[in-house]
């Protein structure tokens, strides 16, 4: 839980970046006072850039992913990989937690047991108005390691709903994801989606994984399987379980 004036700090800091989110996403470089730590190329044609600010709760993560076309979008995650906000450029929609919820994302749960429910609420904010939306879910750790490009990541299983503020269901999505202990950090693997109006099928596996100092850190432009025929995520959760993204 954060104390007041840890909240303060880190609501001064989202709401400077998500202000100037636009032109953030257009940089190479994190807002001054942070510090990029990772960025990660993944297959279906996306890049994610990481970083940490000052002034924010220990742990916070800032992800910017870019797609072919640029930037696609930027999340706040808290220690425990909650979702905190998130804005997509394509859409122009923005969202925020609404409330920690019944059952907050728990990575230290997680990590602690193998397993992980969650139940919270959204606040989305479109050029239609407002909405809130809930999910729940479970993540589940399968007892397999993957090391790519020399990190190594133990997989999960995660099976999530996000419902309308009428109950219905809005998006789900079940498959498997990549988590890194040590980072505290979600990854995108492979999953089935679906929006209420169709089905598909996505894989966003990490390929390259590169740190500060390393040629194409600051490289945000995908470089796998981009060009190729591929539904595009459109709906606004399907970032995650992401983020992320989940």
């Amino acid at each position: 839980m954060l104390t007041f004036g840890q909240f303060k700090g880190f609501a001064i800091v989202n709401a400077a970046l998500f202000c100037a989110a636009p032109a953030l996403a257009q940089s190479s470089l994190p807002p001054k006072g942070c510090e990029a730590f990772l960025t990660v190329q993944q297959r279906s044609c996306t890049v994610s850039h990481f970083w940490r600010c000052e002034g924010a709760p220990e742990g916070t993560t800032w992800e910017a992913v870019y797609d072919e076309d640029g930037p696609s979008s930027v999340h706040t995650y808290d220690r425990d990989f909650q979702w905190l906000d998130g804005y997509f450029f394509d859409s122009g929609i923005s969202e925020r937690l609404y409330e920690p919820g019944p059952d907050p994302i728990s990575m230290s749960e997680l990590l602690g047991t193998g397993r992980d429910t969650y139940d919270f609420s959204m606040v989305e904010l479109s050029e239609d108005g407002q909405q809130i939306t809930r999910t729940k879910g479970t993540d589940e750790f399968i007892g397999r390691l993957e090391t790519i490009d020399g990190v190594t990541l133990r997989m999960v299983y995660v099976d999530s709903e996000t419902f309308n503020e009428e109950g219905e269901v809005i998006f789900s999505s079940h498959g498997f994801q990549y988590v890194w202990p040590e980072e505290r950090l979600f990854f995108l693997g492979t999953d089935t989606s679906n929006n209420g109006e169709e089905a598909w099928e996505s894989d966003s596996t990490p390929v390259d994984f590169i740190f500060p100092g390393e040629k194409n850190f600051d490289r945000l432009r995908p470089v796998y399987d981009c060009g190729e025929l591929s539904v595009r995520l459109s709906d606004p959760q399907s970032h995650i379980h992401q983020g992320a993204f989940r």
